[in-house]
């Protein structure tokens, strides 16, 4: 554990709960029943068959009313348009306009899974039918790192951007980096990112581990920095690596002595029981007061902590004075994080 200190300036989020982080916390809290829709997908060159899947999406037109009219959105994905969002909500007004004057370096790290999949998927389509007339205006939108550019020039970014690709529990990977950050005086604040996007690519591969998974979209958004601030991240105990099964009960079960019992414990719990049962054997004996966000949300593959951290954070700004985050990865690593309301 490395206890130089990190404070929360600001979080964001944007789900199928609405475009606002207390939307989500109350949903989860209430255990809202969010609606749940079934995309269809065409099959086929001539579209004649289909082909459907489950999710709980995001809003999109809603969304881009409250978005700003930025020329880089215009083509962006939905990803891309959900982390503006989230990271608008995040990053205070005057670190905004300090960043923007070139008064202030702040750093952006992404944490995905999956990437642009709708742009990706639409740009091979158009390949394979035919390569001549795929789109060139499409394909920068596939990458990895368009989110990333996307926010970090509407910003004015001055400090390091990163996009690191991993499990669910990589957005606490971004976290240890962005600390490193600060040690090594590369920035002076650093907005942590996670999202994704309904796609058939990645509804299809979801349903491969259960039909019962529903998957959601949106994005989290936490700012950080070293000063202190209402906040503070106390604890950050990993990454506890695992490749094999056996190796990640082991992961779970070193993260899970990490949690202390006075917290209220913000699991990754999916209510699938396929999903959830090594996490489940993880914390049965745990006597802390729990909230289990993706009951409610959905399962939102890479986006999972970051919706479970904002869900800590809401509950701090309610009434809990500590929250615990497990972050029990996918097939990586998972992460132990404290969250102490000062």
């Amino acid at each position: 554990m490395n206890h130089s200190p990190l404070f929360v300036h600001g979080h964001g989020a944007v789900s199928t709960a609405e475009f606002d982080s207390a939307s989500l916390y109350q949903a989860c809290l209430h255990e809202v029943d969010l609606p749940i829709e079934q995309r269809e997908y065409p099959l086929g060159d001539e579209g004649t068959d289909s082909i459907s899947y489950p999710g709980r999406s995001v809003d999109t037109k809603a969304l881009r009313g409250i978005l700003p009219k930025a020329p880089r959105l215009r083509r962006a994905s939905n990803v891309t348009k959900f982390m503006m969002s989230a990271a608008l909500q995040a990053v205070p007004a005057e670190r905004v306009a300090a960043s923007q004057a070139g008064e202030f370096r702040l750093g952006i790290i992404v944490a995905f899974m999956n990437g642009c999949v709708n742009y990706s998927c639409r740009f091979f389509a158009e390949v394979l039918q035919e390569p001549a007339h795929a789109s060139p205006l499409i394909f920068p939108e596939t990458v990895f790192n368009a989110p990333a550019s996307h926010v970090a020039s509407h910003l004015a970014c001055d400090g390091p951007v990163y996009t690191l690709i991993g499990d669910s529990a990589t957005w606490f990977s971004a976290v240890t980096t962005a600390r490193d950050w600060f040690q090594n005086d590369l920035a002076d604040g650093c907005l942590i990112l996670a999202g994704e996007e309904l796609d058939r690519l990645t509804s299809e591969a979801l349903s491969l581990y259960s039909r019962q998974l529903i998957p959601t979209e949106g994005a989290a958004a936490l700012y950080l920095e070293p000063n202190p601030s209402s906040i503070e991240l106390t604890e950050l105990h990993g990454p506890f690596p695992y490749i094999t099964g056996d190796q990640r009960k082991e992961a779970l079960a070193e993260a899970v002595q990490k949690i202390p019992t006075d917290t209220l414990l913000i699991d990754g719990l999916t209510g699938v029981n396929r999903s959830d049962r090594d996490e489940q054997a993880a914390t049965d004996s745990l006597s802390n007061k729990r909230l289990s966000p993706l009951k409610t949300l959905g399962e939102p593959m890479g986006l999972r902590a970051g919706f479970q951290t904002i869900a800590a954070l809401e509950a701090l700004n309610s009434d809990a004075p500590r929250a615990s985050v497990l972050a029990s990865g996918g097939n990586q690593h998972a992460f132990t994080a404290v969250f102490e309301k000062r």
